[in-house]
């Protein structure tokens, strides 16, 4: 069953889209990791040369049902017809960058849904600032958005997600990820280190070096939505009940993004803790 949640089609990431704009597919296989970077990858690194022009009408569709969420978020806070200016422009942008957002081997990189998030929230945070919304603004859109989808999931599914995390095949995945990914085998993916846990404040950590998403908004010249897109990790950990604990990123200018987590622990990190630290740092 949990292999049911963590492996999706090779030919997208939704079967169906909620009203909210996220997909629940999305959600399912970014439940053991976070939005801002994976834990462990798929078996092998084959790239499809083609990933995101190959499946581009699936992508396409999983963007509209954000968009739609997007435009529910957006109505209240500016008017209805600025909403769907918003969204259209998105729905341009993201399709322009789509065929460049970079391939780290497609399906078998379990990387690959952060990027295509990056990209969602790249073509959001330039459609808004084009009506004068700042990159915050973008970011809450996303977190609200993700944060909606981990409360309409059975808490039970969500946890049996985070246990996962702690069992030894997966930490022992984990350690093989680390490992290759010190290859740098692709310059645009996430570079990380094993931490092991100490038995008291943590049951198994891992510092990222380098950070896919960053790269790529910095690539677009939205680093400063960055911070706010590490954020949907405590969204991620609160409800699976894995208890992350995290001092900084490499997005608010830290030299390692540095999770730590312990099962059962209560998070306490979020948007309104987190979001007064980012200020006087430089982002990415």
């Amino acid at each position: 069953m949990l292999a049911d949640m963590l492996l999706p089609s090779a030919s997208g990431m939704a079967k169906r889209t909620r009203p909210n704009g996220v997909t629940r597919r999305f959600v399912l296989r970014a439940g053991l990791l976070g939005a801002c970077a994976c834990l462990v990858p798929w078996p092998g690194f084959a790239a499809s040369t083609s990933y995101y022009v190959a499946n581009k009408a699936q992508f396409l569709n999983d963007f509209q049902g954000v968009c739609a969420g997007a435009e529910k978020w957006l109505a209240p806070r500016t008017s209805d017809k600025t909403a769907k200016a918003i969204t259209s422009d998105a729905k341009q942008r993201f399709e322009s960058l789509l065929p460049g957002i970079p391939d780290i081997g497609g399906t078998a990189n379990r990387n690959q849904p952060f990027l295509t998030m990056a990209a969602w929230l790249t073509a959001l945070t330039q459609a808004m600032g084009e009506k004068g919304l700042p990159p915050k603004d973008a970011g809450r859109l996303l977190y609200d958005l993700y944060a909606s989808e981990w409360a309409a999931l059975p808490k039970d599914r969500a946890r049996a997600m985070g246990a996962a995390l702690f069992a030894p095949a997966q930490i022992a995945a984990l350690k093989d990820w680390a490992a290759n990914s010190q290859k740098r085998a692709n310059p645009a993916d996430w570079v990380g280190r094993f931490v092991p846990g100490d038995g008291k404040t943590f049951d198994v950590g891992y510092d990222y070096s380098e950070c896919g998403a960053v790269k790529y908004f910095k690539a677009h010249g939205v680093a400063a939505v960055a911070p706010y897109f590490c954020l949907n990790d405590f969204l991620a950990s609160k409800a699976q009940g894995t208890g992350l604990i995290r001092s900084g990123t490499i997005a608010q200018g830290a030299p390692v993004c540095d999770f730590r987590y312990k099962r059962d622990r209560a998070v306490i990190q979020d948007w309104e803790t987190e979001v007064p630290r980012f200020a006087g740092k430089q982002p990415a």
